[in-house]
Parts: structure tokens; C-alpha cells; sequence
């Protein structure tokens, strides 16, 4: 076995253990992310109210420049949504 054959294996051992926990903290985001999905289309498809929705008043404003950002980066003029008035 070459000595660069073994440099090469020992650096992706190394990469992987320097990874790991970065990793496992990513599965386990998407997870949550994934539970959090799911029971709000659950939540939707059973007609129950979103509990979400009180708290997103608070942030409207800032969801709003946000989403004027997002629809103009999409290629669309103006609001796809008439009871968003952001432009």
C-alpha cells in the first residue's frame, strides 16, 4: 500500500470524525423540522386551527419584506397573493 493511498484513507477518517457531530445535529433538525411539517398539513387537512397564526402577526412585518424579496427574486412583479399588499 502507498504511503499517498494511506495519507488519503487516514484524512477521510479524520474528515469523518471531525463531522460527526455536526451531522448528527443536522438529522436531527431536519427530524424536527420534518415532525413540525407534517402535524401542521395534519392540522390543515382536519380543518384545526393553527396555533402558529397568533404569533405570526407579530412578525408580519418582517415576513413581509421578506416575501416581496422572494417573489421579486422569482421572477414575479408583483404579489402572487392579492391579500398581500407588498408591493
Amino acid at each position: 500500500m502507498s504511503w499517498s493511498l494511506l495519507r488519503n484513507r487516514l484524512a477521510d477518517i479524520l474528515r469523518g470524525a471531525a463531522l460527526v457531530g455536526y451531522e448528527r445535529e443536522l438529522r436531527q433538525q431536519t427530524a424536527e423540522l420534518n415532525d413540525l411539517f407534517l402535524l401542521l398539513c395534519f392540522m390543515e387537512a382536519t380543518a384545526l386551527p393553527n396555533p402558529a397564526t397568533l404569533y405570526l402577526l407579530e412578525v408580519y412585518p418582517y415576513l413581509l419584506e421578506q416575501f416581496h424579496e422572494w417573489h421579486r427574486r422569482m421572477g414575479i412583479e408583483h404579489s402572487p397573493l392579492d391579500g398581500l399588499p407588498c408591493c
